[in-house]
């Protein structure tokens, strides 16, 4: 279990990257391959940033931009994409077996994705938008969608004006807490209470951090992820 009271790592206070940083940190993705393994199965295409390039570095800003568009259907798939896309990289790996999967559930994904897109918008409850998309014992309830990229999809449905309060989670982050708040961090399955327990410990880092007196303004929560994704 994470332990929620831990305090902010010295290591990580003087690491904050910056709100400017956050939103400028991005990957490679390839979207000329994902716009072809859409079309081959009949999904939506891309748009936006990833609609009429082939491949470039898609950041944060790019995919909170795509959180902050109205809350329908289509929307959702698009959010789903970017997120995915963000969070898979360059490689983007098994890939098709990811969108057979979608497509093979797509009408169930559509229903799932709005709701936790609405739930990361309405609801005080991290647990609550969490479950929607991940089961009690951390499966994902849309396949090949797992939790790491549940929490994806809720940090970035919040848009990038709300402090956030859903974080990304993925195997990296875990791992490098694990001499601080989580030692006995898994790296691949996180139930709904766990991750809330997370978001909380962050949230926490974050208040820490912005009542430092080396640190002269608010830090945002998702400042402290990233910090920890970069621990060496």
């Amino acid at each position: 279990m994470i332990i929620e009271d831990a305090r902010l790592p010295q290591d990580i206070l003087h690491a904050l990257p910056g709100s400017n940083a956050v939103m400028k940190h991005g990957v490679d993705v390839d979207a000329a391959r994902w716009r072809a393994e859409l079309s081959k199965r009949g999904l939506p295409t891309l748009t936006g940033t990833l609609g009429n390039i082939d491949r470039t570095s898609l950041t944060r800003r790019d995919v909170f931009e795509v959180g902050d568009r109205e809350r329908t259907p289509d929307n959702a798939f698009q959010l789903f994409y970017y997120s995915l896309a963000w969070g898979l990289g360059i490689k983007a790996p098994r890939l098709h077996h990811r969108l057979d999967n979608f497509a093979t559930h797509r009408e169930e994904a559509s229903e799932l994705l709005v709701s936790a897109w609405n739930a990361a918008r309405d609801s005080d409850s991290v647990k609550d938008a969490f479950i929607i998309l991940t089961t009690e014992d951390g499966a994902g309830r849309i396949p090949w969608f797992g939790p790491a990229f549940s929490t994806k999809f809720l940090y970035f449905a919040q848009g990038a004006a709300a402090a956030p309060k859903h974080l990304s989670l993925d195997r990296f982050v875990a791992a490098n807490l694990d001499r601080d708040a989580w030692p006995d961090a898994t790296t691949d399955v996180w139930v709904p209470e766990v991750y809330e327990q997370y978001c909380t410990l962050l949230a926490g880092w974050a208040d820490e951090a912005s009542g430092d007196s080396s640190v002269d303004r608010d830090v945002r929560a998702d400042e402290i992820e990233l910090a920890i994704t970069r621990r060496a």
